[in-house]
């Protein structure tokens, strides 16, 4: 039970009230008897020896800091059988979190200023050899006169398993060692919570891929794009990853930084992991870019038809010859019936045929001889992409003509995987274990599943391995969804109509709230690849659908179909994230369709994350 409010520590210290409270302790706010002055107490409650011996150990040095944006300590003592207590200058004035209370997500520009004057004691506190480890809205307090304060110490030199929640970095919550890049996350945790008025998904729960972090401008449109980034760099979940210092930090918020297309060398500071570089470079992207293509491709087929028209008229006002004048009459109105019909599939919606039970034929598939994968051929031609009744980002829908390719029959695998790492040309996967498989990478029972725990970076090295390239946002769309023999794009790979037996989704067994009660896939986690042979695409790809998320080559931009070329768009030049495409085990069944986009920074791994190769055809 917390101290109640008059009680007298030490015969010196009385309780006035109860400012916050964890699992390890509390703190209070108090009155100093003997100096007659308001202080703040903090409770450690550990009575052990060894605690109690940190504990003075880091209060001493606490001690011995000076900084007008820090709190100094006054005290230290332990009470026998019950813990310990640090005693600081109480700040007075208004904590962040109170202005979130009152207020909602905050203007950007306060928030860069807060934040830019906190970096200043975390630096002092960093060179110092100390973090603070409890960096959050709540410990943040502006006095009257403008003065930003941070309050509170995590006292991490304790080495005490202290609680996790939104704000604790992962290295934190799996009471691992822990630095001055945990206080980077927690400043990041702060950035996005002060401007969205939403706290980040947990890190843990990040890690093991049944949540994904929202960037902070997809939940508060107002929140600047450079601002969203920096705040996703500092929870990244790897420490060597985030800004380098809380000064850095605050340098970020300050003006956005540079960004490159894709890093450039191993060394490059936007590749955090070394990527290989292959024979094949990308396509040149084209010069034009559509503004409308939907109204332009209409009011040129009105005036081929109008063309059409008067060349028969003329033809047959011409010639008197009657064999001559049904010639051009039946001619006429062929070339009529074509332009009709190409209006008609341009301007409304095709009917759902049934989905062809076999894939059509295809040209031969090639088999990359180091690693036995199949890459199957996708013809050239004209399809519709995007999706006028999705998601915003999947609007408009478009013409778009691609030239001939080839794509991997299945996601790659760990067995494939594991022979890039063995050449040296790839990287192992952040972790070789999957959510509900402890052992996968590595383990010969789940060589055939997909690789997971790869970012974007290792995809793009796997597949430059192989003289291959990631597949662009539209090569993918096209192979998971687009029936050259019929001439239409499905909903689904398999067709217009849902059906969770034809794929490994977030089913009964799904740990997501939104699970699909009405299917049973029979696969807590990923599947072994080609797992759904029914749920094929009807070039005959496997898994298009579920089973892991998969990254593309293009930067994402949720308006970009607004302007992309008519002809092979690679997307954007430059971004803050990159494509995903295809849902995954933990996907719902409104998050698998053909068309459905998704995006994460390229550094992050995941274990629902996979990919698959492309490569141009000859």
């Amino acid at each position: 039970m917390p101290l109640l409010p008059g009680e007298i520590l030490q015969k010196r210290y009385r309780i006035a009230s109860l400012l916050g409270r964890g699992s390890t302790g509390a703190v209070y706010r108090a009155w100093d008897r003997s100096e007659g002055r308001g202080v703040a107490v903090k409770e450690y409650l550990d009575p052990s020896d060894e605690a109690r011996r940190l504990f003075r150990r880091e209060a001493e040095r606490w001690m011995r800091l000076q900084h007008q944006q820090l709190p100094k300590v006054h005290d230290y003592f332990s009470l026998p059988d019950i813990g310990q207590y640090l005693v600081a200058e109480y700040i007075d004035g208004v904590s962040l979190a109170e202005l979130l209370a009152q207020y909602g997500p905050l203007p950007a520009d306060l928030v860069i200023d807060w934040l830019q004057a906190v970096a200043k004691p975390l630096d002092a506190l960093h060179d110092q050899g100390l973090v603070h480890l409890d960096i959050k809205p709540a410990n943040i307090r502006v006095r009257p006169d403008g003065r930003v304060f941070v309050v509170d110490t995590g006292l991490a030199g304790l080495g005490a398993n202290l609680e996790g929640g939104s704000f604790a970095p992962p290295e934190r919550a799996r009471a691992e060692a822990v630095g001055a890049a945990s206080d980077i996350y927690q400043l990041g945790a702060t950035l996005y919570v002060l401007l969205t008025g939403q706290e980040p998904t947990p890190a843990l729960e990040r890690e093991s891929g049944l949540q994904l972090l929202t960037p902070a401008r997809e939940v508060n449109d107002d929140v600047p794009p450079y601002l969203s980034v920096a705040a996703n760099r500092a929870m990244d979940l790897r420490p060597a990853v985030r800004f380098a210092s809380a000064q850095a930090f605050a340098e970020a918020l300050a003006a956005p930084p540079a960004r490159v297309a894709a890093p450039s060398s191993p060394a490059s500071p936007a590749a955090p992991r070394r990527t290989a570089e292959g024979p094949f470079s990308a396509p040149v992207r084209p010069v034009s870019r559509r503004k409308q293509i939907e109204q332009r491709t209409i009011y040129a087929l009105l005036a081929l038809l109008l063309i059409a028209l008067g060349v028969g008229a003329g033809l047959s006002l011409a010639s008197r010859r009657p064999a001559v004048q049904e010639a051009q009459a039946a001619a006429t109105a062929t070339l009529q019936s074509q332009v009709i019909a190409a209006l008609t599939a341009i301007t409304t919606p095709s009917p759902t045929p049934a989905p062809s039970a076999t894939p059509i034929p295809t040209p031969a598939p090639l088999v990359d001889e180091a690693t036995g994968a199949r890459m199957i051929y996708v013809p050239g031609g004209i399809f519709r992409m995007g999706n006028d009744e999705g998601d915003p980002d999947e609007a408009p829908a478009h013409i778009v003509r691609l030239d001939p390719y080839f794509i991997d029959e299945y996601e790659v695998t760990n067995g494939q995987y594991a022979q890039c790492v063995e050449a040296g040309d790839c990287q192992p996967p952040d972790r070789p274990g999957a959510t509900y498989h402890p052992a996968y990478y590595g383990d010969p029972a789940y060589a055939d599943y997909p690789v997971i725990f790869v970012n974007w970076y290792d995809g793009l090295a796997f597949c430059n391995w192989r003289g291959a390239r990631l597949p662009s946002e539209a090569e993918w769309e096209r192979a998971a969804g687009f029936d050259p023999g019929q001439g239409i794009r499905y909903r689904y790979p398999w067709g217009d109509t849902f059906d969770g037996s034809q794929l490994n989704y977030c089913d009964s067994g799904c740990p997501r709230a939104e699970r699909d009660n009405e299917y049973e896939d029979g696969h807590q986690d990923t599947a072994a690849v080609g797992s759904f042979p029914e749920g094929r695409s009807p070039l005959g790809l496997y898994d298009m659908a579920g089973n892991v998320m998969e990254w593309v080559g293009d930067w994402y931009d949720p308006r970009y179909y607004q302007v992309s070329p008519d002809t092979n768009p690679l997307g954007p030049l430059e971004g803050e994230f990159k494509t995903l495409r295809g849902g995954s085990w933990l996907s719902t069944r409104d998050e698998v369709r053909v068309t459905g986009r998704s995006s994460y920074q390229p550094s992050v791994s995941r274990a629902n994350l996979g990919f698959r190769c492309a490569m141009t055809a000859p």
